[in-house]
């Protein structure tokens, strides 16, 4: 059976490396994301890796532990999405999102497992190593949205699901100010708020780990800790670049309280070398910002056309939920169904307008009902208190939960809900 547990921390590794890159068979097009149907690169390697890990465990002793209380919430979650599909306007949405949430369900417990020694004899993952891949994925996509920037253009390449972005275009992300329209880092990601928050976690990890490195007996520690510098100073710029408020709150707060649970769990030395790369932090954010000092205040005072237009359909959005959860409040509206049954009962005739809440937790109450909002809640709350959890766990989740408060593409796009169960089995 080694050679399934090889295999599947093999292309479970490779899953966490090609995750961010959008390459992609259209199954079937939609003018937006969010109704599109595509079947991923990484679905693929994702279903080999549970595949091999299913096996694994088929021929594996298990001891016999009891079911943590938070597959009970996940399991309400899934029975709610089922009951919800026959209320959506459109059930082949529904059914490739609930799809992708049991792929979810799948990477979650096979991370979780697979890290987890009291299970088997030995485990079958190493959890810093997942890591490491994780974040030399970011360090990618952190050169890639410091070049966009910087270069103020985004080439199209489709093998690697790159889309191009102009700056002068309508409905690209941009910051207007004086001198023009400037374009935010977008990676290989679909929106800069994705990016955004995918370094912000990569961030809190990377901190982590360098703080906590103490000895270094070895090329290959040397090597990975010069891996670890590099991601974490780029991921810190390629963040910035992105001009996500969503993400830069999560980062700031999820540090915060990792200082705090640094400051009470680990020794001194490890709470001063995690201060030191605070302050160094800031000193390096000083620096990026001084050049386009004009853009990050305007990102901050919120004043411009652009930015009073986003905050203006941010507070309709939020308006439009309420009413949905009003008239929907048991079952909501179809999982994943929320724009098209925006398309379908709003007056407005543009559908580009349609998006949907920016708000992970009333998309989840307005597309499944109020007993699916109170499962998610639960299982984040449960999973903070898990005994199993790492010192990280706290900072990683209230940044996770800022981003579903100010956002919702961890629940409404395919790279959100992969990436949403990868970092939370992780901790």
């Amino acid at each position: 059976m080694n050679f399934f547990k090889r295999l599947t921390e093999f292309f479970l590794l490779v899953f966490v490396f090609i995750l961010p890159w959008q390459t992609k068979l259209i199954l079937r097009p939609a003018l937006n994301n969010f109704n599109d149907i595509s079947l991923y690169a990484s679905h693929l390697v994702l279903l080999l890796a549970l595949i091999c890990f299913f096996i694994y465990k088929i021929w594996t002793k298990d001891s016999g532990r009891k079911t943590p209380l938070l597959w009970y919430f996940l399991g309400v979650l899934e029975i709610v999405m089922v009951v919800s599909f026959f209320y959506a306007p459109d059930r082949l949405l529904a059914t490739f999102h609930y799809l992708l949430f049991l792929g979810g369900l799948g990477l979650f417990y096979l991370v979780r497992e697979g890290i987890n020694r009291a299970a088997y004899e030995d485990s079958c993952l190493n959890r810093t190593r997942i890591i490491y891949v994780f974040l030399a994925s970011a360090f990618l996509q952190a050169s890639l949205g410091i070049y966009q920037f910087l270069s103020q253009k985004s080439f199209a390449f489709k093998y690697l699901g790159l889309a191009a972005h102009d700056p002068e275009v309508v409905g690209t992300a941009v910051i207007e100010t004086a001198s023009g329209r400037w374009l935010r880092a977008y990676g290989g990601l679909d929106h800069p708020n994705v990016l955004g928050g995918m370094l912000a976690i990569s961030l809190i990890l990377s901190a982590y780990l360098l703080a906590r490195k103490k000895i270094i007996n070895s090329n290959i520690q040397i090597w990975g800790l010069i891996m670890l510098f590099f991601s974490y100073f780029f991921a810190l710029i390629a963040m910035f670049f992105s001009f996500s408020r969503a993400a830069w709150l999560a980062y700031a707060i999820g540090m915060l309280i990792l200082a705090f649970v640094i400051y009470k769990r680990e020794d001194r030395w490890v709470a001063k070398r995690f201060l030191a790369l605070i302050f160094f932090s800031g000193a390096l954010l000083v620096i990026a910002a001084l050049p386009y000092r004009e853009l990050a205040l305007t990102r901050f005072a919120a004043t411009s056309r652009l930015e009073q237009i986003s905050i203006s359909e941010r507070q309709d959005y939020t308006a439009q939920s309420g009413k949905i959860i009003k008239n929907h409040p048991w079952f909501g509206v179809g999982n994943a169904n929320y724009v098209k049954y925006l398309e379908k009962n709003s007056s407005v005739s543009n559908f580009n307008y349609y998006q949907p809440v920016h708000n992970a937790f009333l998309l989840v109450f307005a597309e499944n009902g109020i007993f699916a909002f109170l499962a998610v809640a639960l299982f984040l709350i449960f999973l903070a208190l898990s005994p199993r959890r790492q010192n990280f766990a706290f900072s990683i989740i209230a940044a996770l939960v800022i981003m579903m408060m100010l956002d919702h593409w961890l629940i409404s796009l395919p790279f959100g809900i992969l990436f949403f169960f990868l970092i939370l089995g992780l901790i």
